[in-house]
């Protein structure tokens, strides 16, 4: 039997109808170039329409458009008027080299380029947009777009490509029904909670995975939301989380290293902060205890390029549990598979390859006709984890970081954890390097906080001491190092860490 429901598209015009009519007094801040930027969801809304006029005018309508550029309110009123014209807005990874901007660029075949003015980019084949002062007036001399199209739900809207650690990098497009649903998701009080209470910063940058949808559900909600700008410090970061009450801050594990490292030593604190959403790389539980000390609760999100983000969540007051990266949120399932395509059991003790399905999750990528799914019903993540009775996932490892010595498997995570967990280190990464003998053996890089000095020994003796690991996981060596390679988005970079050490090493 037919549904009796009226047909009404999931899209970004929909979150964009309650920006103008529910929301019109809330307040966005956007740290830039020339300072900070204050104005209204109403003001907003007004620079989106003009903004689609101009790229109505200048033949962009309903194309792809390539932005390189930092969380400002310039980049977010791209997100809105490219896909509310019908168009994708493509967000590439400002970090990325130039050669993988030609190839991303070239891949999805955009017709223009919006940069941000400290970024080097030239494309001589394309049409460039400054964002400054100038760009300014162009978009506010034009009229008000007056009427958007009802584009399908399931049409594109934002793409993104992977970060490239293995291979060139991949595409994905994201839907205007995987970004509202992803969006709303959010919202729920077991996920982020975010309502219109709340003043968000998402430090996560919105070149990539459009900053896990934190902009769009902020704004979907009535949130205040904080834009951190071009190459936010942690300085920057503790500024504008003082200066305009930041209730919710969102980043990856590296970024709150620092910014509590920077709270320590000029002796403050992050109120009136309350939640720190955090991912991409598993928190140490170090971090998790400085910041509850702070007043500060921790959320340990998971997800990847392929999941939209954010796609299971730890909000336990349990600090031991939150190495775990939680259960799913709604509209996203898991499950366990082993190297065969069976799913395990979930009891806590089973490890397999995490696989997924869901409203935002990833069927193929752009422009690349393999297969990605198994079975054609679940994505294959490359973590390995395991999921206890309750649905709770622990990640141990990535496929492709498991050190393999002697035939057995050593996870890089849980002994990178247990050193940072140390009260010397700030940081740590650990990685297998060849051996002729065990095929593999693990090597840890350590960075020392601030005035504290440590010894490779005094670590070794400390991972003793907790009891957990067999002596044969220990690391064969330790090498203390001032900074740690770190990917575009902000992760470890054992790629590029394994292949200098196997050259250092030889």
């Amino acid at each position: 039997m037919d549904s009796t429901i009226m047909d009404y598209n999931l899209n970004i015009k929909s979150i964009f109808w309650r920006v103008e009519k529910l929301y019109r007094d809330r307040e966005i801040i956007s740290r830039t170039h020339e300072g900070i930027k204050r104005y209204t969801y109403a003001d907003f809304a007004l620079r989106v329409r003009k903004l689609a006029t101009l790229l109505t005018n200048r033949k962009l309508a309903g194309e792809r458009v390539a932005s390189i550029a930092w969380n400002t309110h310039r980049h977010l009123e791209l997100y809105f008027a490219v896909p509310l014209l019908g168009g994708i807005l493509h967000t590439v990874n400002v970090r990325f080299h130039e050669s993988e901007m030609d190839y991303v660029i070239r891949e999805m075949e955009d017709r223009a380029i919006f940069l941000d003015k400290d970024i080097t980019y030239k494309n001589n084949a394309l049409p460039i947009f400054i964002f400054d002062e100038k760009y300014d007036e162009e978009v506010d001399s034009q009229e008000p777009f007056s009427d958007f199209p009802d584009v399908d739900e399931k049409q594109g809207a934002i793409a993104c490509f992977t970060s490239g650690t293995t291979g060139k990098p991949k595409g994905v497009i994201y839907s205007h029904r995987s970004v509202f649903i992803h969006s709303l998701s959010l919202l729920a009080s077991d996920v982020l909670g975010i309502s219109s209470s709340d003043t968000v910063l998402p430090i996560v940058p919105m070149f990539h995975i459009s900053a896990w949808d934190l902009p769009f559900a902020s704004l979907m909600t009535g949130a205040r939301l904080v834009l951190p700008g071009p190459r936010p410090k942690a300085e920057d970061i503790v500024k504008l989380i003082k200066d305009h009450k930041v209730t919710v801050g969102v980043g990856a594990p590296t970024v709150w290293i620092d910014v509590v490292a920077y709270v320590e030593r000029e002796s403050l604190d992050l109120s009136p902060l309350k939640v720190v959403v955090t991912g991409g790389a598993e928190p140490p539980l170090g971090l998790i205890k400085k910041l509850k000390e702070l007043g500060v609760k921790t959320y340990h999100a998971w997800g990847m390029t392929e999941t939209e983000a954010i796609a299971t969540i730890n909000k336990s007051d349990d600090i031991e549990k939150m190495s775990e990266q939680g259960y799913p949120i709604p509209a996203f399932e898991i499950t366990l598979m082993d190297p065969e395509g069976k799913e395990l059991p979930w009891d806590g003790k089973s490890v397999g390859e995490l696989v997924a399905r869901g409203a935002f999750v990833t069927k193929k990528y752009f422009n690349n006709p393999s297969n990605i799914l198994v079975n054609n019903r679940w994505f294959r993540t490359g973590d390995v984890a395991k999921i206890n009775q309750n649905g709770s996932v622990k990640v141990v490892d990535r496929l492709k970081d498991l050190i393999k010595s002697g035939g057995e498997w050593i996870s890089s995570v849980d002994l990178e954890n247990a050193i940072m967990s140390y009260e010397k280190v700030l940081e740590a990464v650990v990685v297998g390097v060849k051996d002729e003998k065990w095929g593999e053996r693990p090597i840890a890089l350590v960075v020392k906080k601030p005035g504290k000095e440590v010894t490779e020994q005094e670590i070794i003796e400390y991972l003793k001491s907790l009891n957990r690991f067999p002596k044969w996981w220990l690391p064969d060596k330790i090498i203390f190092v001032e900074s740690i390679p770190k990917t575009s988005t902000g992760k470890l970079d054992k790629k590029v860490i394994r292949d200098q050490l196997n050259t250092i090493l030889k």
